[in-house]
Order: C-alpha cells, then sequence, then structure tokens
C-alpha cells in the first residue's frame, strides 16, 4: 500500500494562474474550486487490469481529475503485487492517491472462450479499497464514496453532483445496457422508475458509475462486501444498495436524472502482433512494461 497527499497550504489560487495560459480551463476549474461543497471529501475507488491500453486509460482519467479538488483517487491492481510501472505513472499525475492491490483468482477469471461480463470483474479490488476506507476514516466524517472505472469517461461537473450527496444519489450513465443511457425516472427528487432494457429484474437498475454513497453508510454496514460469486453478474449495484438504502431514500442528482455527466465507455483492445513474430523480425520489445 502507498499513499501520496499534496500539501494543503495554496496561497495562489490554481485558476488565477492558469486563466491566461489556458482560457478554457478557467470555467471548470473555477466553478470547481469555488463550489462551497468541495469541502466535502470524495474518495473515487478504481480497479485496474494490466493490459496494453491501461496506462492511456488511466492517464486520460487523471487528466479529468486535475480539476477536482479535495479527491482521494484509490488505485486498486489487479496484481499479486504493486507493479512499479503503474506507481511511477501514479507518481507522474501529482495527485492525492492511494496505491492498493490484489490479484483476482483464477477461478473468477473468465476462460478463454467465455465474454469478460460473465465474469464479476473488480470486485475483490473494490473490497480493498471499501476495507482501506474503514481503516482510515472516520464514521463522522463528511465524505463521499464513488466507484469509477478506469476507462470511462467523466464530465468534471459530475463531481459537483456527488458532491450534494446526503445519503445516496443517484444520475443517468450514458452508453450503458445496450442504450444511449439508463437513468432513474425522477419526480420531486425522488426516483419514481427507471429506464432500462437489460437485466430488468434488478432492483436498482443502474450502472456502478450512476451513484455515489456516503461515508457514515460505509462505516454503518461495516460487514458489506461485494458478492465475487459468478452468479452475482448485473446484481452488484442491487445488492449495495439494497443493502445500504431504499428506493425512496435514493437522492435525484444531475438535475432530477435529466443530465449525461459520465458514460460507460470502453477502450478497444488493440491487437498486438506475438512476441514470436517479433522477433522473427529482429525486433524486441517488452509488450507492457515499456509502456
Amino acid at each position: 500500500m502507498y499513499m501520496r497527499t499534496i500539501d494543503k497550504k495554496q496561497d495562489i489560487k490554481p485558476w488565477e494562474q492558469l486563466s491566461k495560459m489556458y482560457p478554457g480551463l478557467v470555467k471548470p476549474i473555477e466553478e470547481s474550486w469555488n463550489d462551497p461543497l468541495s469541502i466535502r471529501k470524495i474518495y473515487m475507488i478504481t480497479p485496474t487490469k494490466t493490459r496494453a491500453e491501461q496506462i492511456a486509460d488511466l492517464t486520460r482519467l487523471a487528466q479529468t481529475l486535475y480539476l477536482i479538488p479535495n479527491l482521494v483517487w484509490i488505485v486498486i491492481e489487479d496484481e499479486s503485487q504493486l507493479t512499479r510501472r503503474i506507481h511511477r505513472l501514479l507518481q507522474s499525475f501529482y495527485l492525492p492517491f492511494i496505491h492498493l492491490n490484489i490479484a483476482t483468482p483464477d477461478y473468477l477469471k473468465p476462460t478463454q472462450n467465455q465474454s469478460t461480463w460473465r465474469r464479476p470483474r473488480g470486485m475483490i479490488q473494490k473490497n480493498i479499497g471499501l476495507q482501506w476506507i474503514r481503516q482510515n476514516t472516520n464514521s463522522n466524517d463528511d465524505a463521499l464514496i464513488y466507484f469509477a472505472d478506469d476507462d470511462n469517461t467523466y464530465h468534471w461537473k459530475l463531481f459537483q453532483e456527488i458532491r450534494k450527496v446526503q445519503s445516496v444519489g443517484v444520475w443517468p450513465v450514458g452508453l450503458v445496457g445496450e442504450l444511449l443511457y439508463e437513468r432513474p425516472i425522477c419526480l420531486n427528487g425522488k426516483v419514481h422508475s427507471w429506464f432500462h432494457y437489460m437485466y430488468r429484474k434488478r432492483k436498482f437498475p443502474t450502472d456502478m458509475a450512476g451513484f455515489a454513497i456516503h461515508l457514515h453508510l460505509i462505516h454503518q454496514y461495516s460487514n458489506y462486501i461485494f458478492n465475487v460469486s459468478a452468479n452475482s453478474i448485473a446484481e452488484q449495484e442491487s445488492q449495495i444498495l439494497n443493502t445500504m438504502t431504499t428506493i425512496d431514500q435514493l437522492e435525484c442528482l444531475a438535475n432530477n436524472a435529466s443530465k449525461i455527466y459520465v458514460w460507460h465507455t470502453k477502450t478497444q483492445s488493440m491487437f498486438l502482433t506475438s512476441i514470436e513474430k517479433l522477433r522473427n523480425a529482429g525486433m524486441n520489445y517488452d509488450l507492457i512494461n515499456e509502456l
């Protein structure tokens, strides 16, 4: 486990330095850092798996996080030990981060001919993130928990919505469930029903990116961990929400769940020429560690 913090002493506000150099950044930085709710800390849990596109995905996500104040990025590698390549990458961003690891057991990994969605991905890593939070925070801290895939796309305004959460807040997610979006249908700030197509029997038919939870609930339900069994596919969101809240208690955010600030994008896996073919061509390089 590794933790990096940033010096809290900031005499000059960031946008005052950047406004002339990068005028396009003024609005998001000024709004984010001037937001009175930015005093509320966000713990963002991101599982990540070694693959050719991993560094590109984490780098893209980090570019959004530069705009977000008071956020701790908890990155959990699906590895038996912390890798130096990811540690160096996280250090290079100069963002507050926690670096953890745990390997997914072989029996939970998809087989060669099995689609990846047939297995619960990243759940063991999320459990380690929750464990770190419970061990390193107090139940009376005013903070929010958000689960963020490393290849999703996040608008900076999403984090303003997260900071509005009092217990559990929900919002739409774009490009998910074979639809342009899934969303709660809200009346007067409360969930009335859901717009969704896949897995229609879900009690809370939302994506993991479509909600945030207040820290006190993570401590209150201190024994809760994600179910990592193969029969838990598409039920992970419903399981944690059903444990910690009810539909009547959900808070509709993002303009009564009418705005999309997060998209369930997926980086396309690259076709890479095999090491054997490269050697035959007189070329030799490390497909992962040189990235």
